[in-house]
């Protein structure tokens, strides 16, 4: 009782829409789920979950759907490098693909769907495909040269076994996932990539500091680097010159991924948006992970970054967002908010919400959907407190065609 009263105090206050508003013309605001392909409700596994996803994102008054499918090097569409098996369960089980069939039926609702991918983490899967196609030395390593397949299973950090971004098998391999995915589903309104970066093994913030456990000397990376400068960052004097030129180099590896996806975009399919999931932590992001997300948005390598601000501190939230919007320069940032963290403090999630609105983001993106089912009524809550006017995904003036060419 205590909690509905607050929030409908707070509902009265002002920080949201108010029903007037409800007739109003579509304003631009993405306002995005983020749908897993291995979570609870195993949404893309059957016809049923797919249909229901669409009735709950038109509920909830969302108009963007970031659909996981490839994760872990395994795939759910029809891939001619990955493994995939969950494809072809969902599909001799359900006769769909699900990917099509999510994007024609969320198509009918005015809903985008963008294909999400998670690149350089696989997971814990020795038998990748990626493994038995190039062999294990792309595997990332540490400061002392131990490969990560080689760690005790309780030291693995970060979530399983990474590929390392500096390997140009991997980033090869990695690009034609993202064109066959461009290649066969032309529904698509953009592809989201996730896990760019290096693997963290906190609390290390670069090579300086890191006494040799940092990650991120794969083989052939460290080959390349000694190749190009004469310094083998295994064995080199740990001085802030050389630590800072070795950082540099993991941060040029994944700055290169990202503007080489953004290349095969527009010149397969120049209208497709391209985006990254990011670290909100900018900072670490850019010391720890050699992700520099910030960089991608000024140089215009991604069109927006979903920034995955989770949290349950509102004043932290509110600066993490701050951030985040002020680094956009002229293209866009949404900002996500971790609903399973706030399942339980519904209040809380649309204060974030309605801060990021304040803020000038472009969109808001929740994580997860599977955790938003376990409490269906968020979706109405979230219409009735912050989405009652209809929102179209914001355009994005640079990839208009010029001259009627596309």
């Amino acid at each position: 009782m205590v909690r509905k009263v607050l929030l409908t105090a707070w509902l009265i206050s002002g920080l949201v829409i108010p029903a007037a508003c409800s007739g109003a013309p579509p304003v631009p605001e993405a306002r995005g789920l983020w749908v897993e392909c291995e979570g609870s409700e195993q949404t893309l596994s059957t016809r049923k979950g797919i249909d229901r996803l669409v009735r709950r994102a038109e509920e909830g008054g969302f108009n963007l759907i970031f659909a996981q499918v490839y994760r872990h090097d395994r795939a759910w569409f029809n891939s001619e490098y990955a493994d995939t098996a969950p494809y072809r369960e969902i599909l001799s089980r359900e006769k769909i693909d699900p990917l099509a069939y999510l994007i024609e039926r969320a198509g009918r609702s005015g809903i985008q769907v963008h294909a999400w991918l998670n690149m350089f983490r696989i997971g814990r899967d020795r038998k990748a495909p990626v493994l038995k196609r190039f062999g294990t030395d792309i595997i990332t390593r540490d400061g002392k040269g131990v490969s990560l397949l080689d760690y005790p299973a309780s030291a693995i950090p970060d979530g399983g076994y990474w590929l390392d971004p500096g390997d140009p098998r991997v980033s090869l391999y990695l690009r034609h996932i993202i064109a066959e995915v461009i290649r066969k589903y032309p529904g698509l309104a953009g592809i989201h990539l996730d896990f760019i970066r290096y693997p963290f093994n906190s609390p290390y913030a670069g090579s300086f500091w890191a006494n040799r456990h940092d990650l991120g000397y794969g083989k052939e990376s460290v080959r390349r680097y000694r190749e190009k400068t004469g310094v083998d960052p295994l064995k080199m004097e740990i001085t802030r010159t050389n630590c800072q030129s070795w950082d540099n180099w993991r941060r040029l590896q994944v700055n290169n991924f990202v503007a080489a996806a953004g290349q095969l975009i527009r010149k397969m399919k120049p209208s497709l948006a391209l985006s990254a999931a990011g670290i909100a932590w900018a900072e670490r992001a850019y010391l720890s992970s050699f992700q520099d997300w910030r960089r991608w948005l000024e140089e215009g390598s991604v069109d927006f970054m979903a920034v995955m601000n989770y949290g349950v501190d509102p004043r932290l939230a509110r600066y993490l967002t701050w951030g985040a919007v002020s680094s956009r320069g002229s293209r866009q940032v949404y900002i996500g908010l971790g609903e399973y963290l706030l399942k339980d403090q519904p209040e809380d999630l649309l204060r974030q919400m309605a801060d990021a609105r304040r803020a000038g983001a472009d969109g808001i993106v929740l994580f997860s959907y599977d955790s938003m089912c376990s409490t269906p009524g968020i979706f109405k809550t979230i219409r009735k407190s912050l989405f009652q006017q209809p929102a179209v995904v914001p355009e994005m003036e640079w990839k208009k065609p010029v001259n009627g060419n596309q």
